[in-house]
């Protein structure tokens, strides 16, 4: 369990990081991604497409990721961890934070686990969306 700890911790760090390629390394060739409560969508992604999303809405922004209440259940070679999440953004001094639950589930693949599938369930939020490119605006 601490193997999956420590990558869902690392993907929520290069995020803040600007670790493209770290956070790239951690997802599988294909990514479920379910952000539906706040971007409208639900699509399957390459790896490489989620990072670029990610630096074409994030890049300019400082971010901090704070994930916590890890819930891990491990099923052979597959695994999930749900988690709380705290997501601040800013752009000098306007501000946009996300409170969420994510869903993460894990694939152990050639001795490592990598995300294959990502829902972000959104509880609220807070300050200006007009800073964050990732948001739905209808």
């Amino acid at each position: 369990m601490d193997e999956i700890r420590n990558l869902i911790a690392r993907f929520a760090n290069s995020f803040d990081l600007k670790d493209w390629k770290g956070m790239q390394s951690l997802l599988m060739e294909q990514v479920s991604c379910d952000y539906k409560s706040l971007r409208k969508t639900k699509l399957i992604l390459t790896a490489e497409e989620y990072v670029q999303q990610r630096i074409d809405a994030l890049e300019k922004l400082q971010t901090q990721h704070l994930f916590s209440n890890l819930e891990i259940s491990i099923t052979n070679d597959h695994a999930t961890c749900r988690c709380s999440a705290l997501i601040l953004r800013r752009l000098e001094e306007v501000f946009f934070n996300t409170h969420a639950i994510y869903e993460f589930t894990l694939f152990y693949k050639n001795n490592q686990w990598l995300i294959g599938k990502i829902k972000q369930e959104v509880l609220w939020n807070e300050g200006n969306p007009g800073i964050h490119a990732g948001v739905a605006t209808t």
